[in-house]
């Protein structure tokens, strides 16, 4: 499923409330703030063109280590997702999801 993800995937789906589940079942509320395309020429020789997600969460919230975890939304298929914690900024912590 993961390969057939592009930017046109989720570009409809910012603003939107994700579940990041972690692996004793909390999930932890976040937003997808931003889909980004990587630079120039990163897409020669592949298929799609690489891009990666942002998502933030609320700062009180603990910070998730950067692994693969279950990530779920109302209108879309739950997938497993490699996040890394990127640290916060003023909206709170974020998390980035990369797809090459």
């Amino acid at each position: 499923m993961l390969e057939t993800f592009t930017m046109e995937t989720f570009q409809p789906r910012l603003g939107e409330v994700f579940h990041i589940v972690d692996e004793a079942g909390n999930r932890l509320p976040t937003k997808l703030t931003d889909v980004s395309p990587w630079g120039p020429g990163a897409a020669a020789g592949r298929d799609r063109t690489p891009f990666s997600l942002v998502f933030h969460t609320v700062p009180q919230n603990p910070v998730f280590p950067q692994m693969i975890y279950r990530v779920e939304n109302d209108n879309m298929e739950p997938m497993e997702l490699f996040l890394a914690p990127l640290g916060p900024d003023e909206r709170g912590m974020r998390y980035e999801a990369v797809f090459t």
